[in-house]
């Protein structure tokens, strides 16, 4: 079961030498030692706030210990409370904005009693309120009490858990109080399909890139599909309503925003000998927003396809209604349907593609429960650890949340390595996410600095992305990594 965070990881004996620390922009010597693989992890900082921007600081620095067998590295805070846009997305973005048009869009269909539930959710977290225990009938409800139970037993308070446990938790919490589990309302449909509407002229023009690109496979073609799908995560009804999507849309993305550019590591990736010889490449999507992000996901896939670089594509979505915008299978038969008739032919030809697609299951839709539960990503469950290590060529990270998921939530310096902190990871994978919470890694050195003083709020304004790429070399049989107590390999 979850419990307190422990902050730090330990891996444990393998063979390959740990080189340098960068700390603040300077590189220390340290030990060569028995590690599972190159690590570079980074002490612990935390971003203090001026005004709404968010500027480095740099603490004492705190030692990696070492023993023949296990390294230990120390990790930094996660994100809560103490960070302003953390601190409004509690008390005001989602029980001010998120959760009233909910309501708003609604009332046709809820009665008055859910109504008021939902409205109790937005008091709690307004008045930070001490959190309670699912009790509902859903398939998940064991496991998140058993997340849940160490905060609840101890009165914790909503603002006293990880961001990334009660934003989860709160759209949990929706779930039971709009009755879900028997009536199956999707409470965030009308605005899903109705940003999907708005889309005629940007999903046209997502068609003439692909369309220009071809089928070939090319570095360049390939690089400019993931590009175009990075910027598809812009639109998040978490964070902006359906008028700022339609505007995000049409926005001229400049290639300067792209933070960090890995598109070169997808290319040698799937470029290498497939996992399963006889069945090919397969790369799997954790899909994050519907509307424009899956339309660009689609097209992704679809290129991905096409060109026989990849024989099949699976997009893992979630279960159940998550995050306003998260996409359901719903969600992509609605996009694929909507590629399908739009008046251009190439749309026409490129939705009814994907649909025969669907139909001869070279792109699979499933769901993940994982991809809704307020845990980091290196407690994945066995069987899901298993299938990646095992099946997948290639993982597709989409968005935001996801990349939290990935680092645990934790604010470690902009300059730690993406590479090293993904180790944990069963196969390579791509992270793309346009920056909307304060937390990043993988930049240079000064960067993070350099972009503040333009922009102070860059980390949130989902105006910068980035494309990153973590390949781990795979640990070693009976070799055991280990992060915040649990056992994450084998």
């Amino acid at each position: 079961s979850s419990r307190t965070v422990h902050h730090q990881l330990s891996f444990s004996r393998s063979t390959t030498a740990l080189g340098q620390v960068k700390t603040c922009g300077r590189a220390s010597s340290v030990f060569s030692g028995y590690v599972d693989r190159h690590v570079t992890f980074l002490r612990p900082h935390r971003w203090s706030s001026g005004g709404r921007g968010l500027h480095l600081r740099c603490p004492r620095a705190d030692t990696i210990a070492k023993t023949q067998d296990e390294v230990k590295v120390k990790l930094p805070g996660f994100l809560d409370l103490s960070f302003p846009f953390v601190d409004e997305t509690m008390k005001s973005r989602c029980p001010d904005k998120i959760l009233q048009r909910t309501i708003s869009y609604n009332e046709h269909q809820l009665d008055e009693d859910k109504i008021d539930k939902i409205q109790r959710i937005a008091y709690e977290m307004k008045e930070n309120a001490p959190l309670s225990l699912i009790s509902d009938d859903g398939f998940d409800k064991e496991e998140w009490n058993q997340i849940l139970e160490p905060y609840v037993s101890k009165g914790a308070l909503w603002g006293d858990v990880p961001w990334l446990l009660w934003e989860t938790y709160l759209y949990r919490r929706l779930l039971q109080a709009t009755d879900y589990w028997t009536n199956g309302i999707d409470i965030f449909g009308f605005e899903k399909s109705t940003a999907l509407l708005t889309l005629q002229n940007t999903a046209s023009t997502r068609t003439r890139v692909a369309t220009a690109v071809g089928n070939e496979w090319k570095i360049a073609s390939l690089t400019k599909m993931i590009t175009q799908d990075l910027w598809g995560n812009q639109a998040d009804a978490s964070l902006f309503s359906i008028d700022d999507m339609q505007s995000n849309s049409a926005k001229e993305s400049k290639a300067e925003n792209v933070l960090v550019d890995d598109s070169k590591k997808v290319w040698e990736i799937l470029n290498r000998e497939p996992k399963n010889k006889g069945k090919g490449r397969r790369v799997v999507f954790f899909n994050d927003n519907a509307g424009l992000e899956i339309l660009s996901d689609l097209f992704l896939a679809h290129y991905l396809l096409m060109s026989n670089a990849v024989q099949q594509v699976e997009f893992k979505l979630k279960p159940y209604p998550f995050f306003v915008s998260d996409a359901l299978i719903k969600d992509v038969n609605q996009a694929i349907n909507f590629l399908a008739e739009l008046d251009d032919a190439d749309s026409r030809r490129i939705g009814a593609t994907l649909r025969q697609m669907v139909e001869e299951e070279k792109l699979l839709l499933t769901t993940e429960k994982f991809l809704t539960s307020g845990l980091p990503t290196w407690q994945m469950p066995d069987e899901l650890r298993a299938e990646l290590a095992v099946q997948a060529d290639l993982v597709i990270a989409k968005g935001d949340l996801m990349y939290r998921k990935l680092l645990g939530d934790y604010v470690f310096e902009p300059t730690t390595s993406f590479q090293d902190l993904l180790s944990y990871f069963p196969c390579p994978l791509l992270s793309l996410r346009t920056l909307k919470s304060p937390v990043v890694v993988g930049l240079q050195a000064g960067q993070a600095e350099e972009i503040e003083a333009k922009d102070k709020d860059f980390l949130t304004s989902g105006d910068y992305g980035t494309i990153q790429v973590a390949d781990p070399t795979p640990v070693p049989k009976g070799v055991r990594l280990v992060a915040d107590g649990f056992v994450v390999s084998r």
